[in-house]
């Protein structure tokens, strides 16, 4: 089995004059995918994604170049060329990251956001809830929480589903390692999600 993990957690030392230069470095298609962005931010995010992605490609598989992504019906990105790699982006404000593996995976970075009660309720089943509204760091844990979701449902690649309150039922969990990482100094929390029995 094979995998690995880039993140990047210094994106805010790319100046704008940087993150153009780094822009114009990518393929037009992923070029056009960042400039769709409206803010600096958000194509920063963008491009160092994807550079993350041909980091982790490198290391994992020696593979080389800047192969285009093709997309299933709900959005997955996913490689035509190399069908047995699997791959997941994620990006917030404080953080970047590729998920590279030869089995499905998913990963999730967020930044740590408060545990609203309407949000939660909405988000988590009631057992959910409670862990969180226990916690010490609520915050943290419904980032936590919300990360092994978004991490799970990346994995199936159907992305947010109407039930949410269910994505972390033992069943749905079957053949599925989570990992989750918290850097409560930097503001942001990561879970990968990763099959275990092909």
């Amino acid at each position: 089995m094979r995998e690995i993990l880039c993140i990047n957690d210094h994106i805010d030392d790319f100046g704008e004059k940087q993150t153009e230069r780094l822009i114009a470095s990518l393929p037009a298609w992923r070029c056009e995918t960042a400039l769709r962005y409206k803010h600096l931010q958000g194509r920063r995010e963008c491009a160092v994604g994807y550079i993350e992605f041909l980091r982790g490609l490198r290391l994992c598989f020696g593979i080389d170049g800047m192969p285009a992504f093709a997309y299933n019906e709900h959005g997955k990105p996913y490689l035509v060329a190399h069908p047995g790699i699997h791959f997941s982006i994620s990006h917030c404000k404080e953080a970047v990251g590729c998920l590279v593996a030869d089995r499905p995976c998913g990963l999730d970075i967020e930044r740590i956001r408060k545990a609203k009660e309407d949000l939660v309720r909405h988000t988590m089943s009631p057992e959910e809830a409670e862990t969180i509204f226990c916690d010490p760091f609520p915050d943290l844990a419904f980032t936590r929480l919300w990360t092994q979701k978004e991490a799970v449902l990346k994995l199936i690649g159907t992305g947010i589903v109407d039930d949410l309150h269910h994505v972390l039922s033992p069943k749905n969990l079957t053949g599925i390692s989570l990992k989750t990482t918290e850097n409560p100094y930097k503001g942001y929390i990561f879970t990968t999600a990763i099959e275990t029995n092909n």
